[in-house]
C-alpha cells in the first residue's frame, strides 16, 4: 500500500473514483479558541492485488509533543474492492468529514494514517497559530 495523497481541506467529494479537493491547507492562523465548522480529511490510497481485502483504518491529528488532539482518533474500515484484470493495482479514495473541529491550542500537530494498525509513511503537518492579543509582561525589560 502506498499513500499517494493526504490533505486536509474545506470540502472534498469522490465522483466515480475521480476525486476532488477544495481549500487544501496546512495552517491554521486564528485568535484561539476556534471552532472550524467543516472540513475533510482526504487519503488516496494505491494497493496491490493481494491487498484486495477490507482493512482497519484510524486516523489521528495531534501535537509531537505533548500528544493533545484536534480530533478524537477516526476508526473506520474501508473495503479495497478486487483490482481489475488488466490492471497491476488500483487506488481507493477515502474522504472523512470532520464537523465543528475544536481548536484551542497553538503547535505543530501531525495528521497519522494507521491501516491494520500498521503506520503509514504520512506525518502530515498541520501548523495552528495563535493571534490572540497578548498583554505586555510589565516584568519584561
Amino acid at each position: 500500500m502506498k499513500i499517494e495523497i493526504a490533505a486536509i481541506c474545506d470540502a472534498a467529494t469522490d465522483q466515480s473514483g475521480k476525486l476532488n479537493m477544495l481549500g487544501v491547507f496546512d495552517y491554521i492562523e486564528a485568535e484561539l479558541p476556534i471552532v472550524i465548522p467543516h472540513c475533510s480529511i482526504v487519503f488516496r490510497i494505491r494497493y496491490t492485488r493481494s491487498e484486495a481485502t477490507s482493512h482497519d483504518l484510524k486516523v489521528t491529528i495531534q501535537n509531537q509533543f505533548d500528544d493533545s488532539k484536534l480530533i478524537p482518533p477516526i476508526l473506520t474500515s474501508v473495503n479495497f474492492l478486487p483490482v481489475p484484470k488488466n490492471m497491476d493495482s488500483s487506488a481507493v479514495n477515502l474522504i472523512l468529514n470532520i464537523n465543528r473541529m475544536h481548536v484551542t491550542k497553538d503547535g505543530k500537530y501531525l495528521m497519522r494514517l494507521r491501516i491494520d494498525e500498521v503506520l503509514l509513511e504520512t506525518a502530515l503537518p498541520i501548523y495552528i497559530t495563535d493571534l490572540t492579543p497578548k498583554e505586555p509582561n510589565p516584568l519584561a525589560s
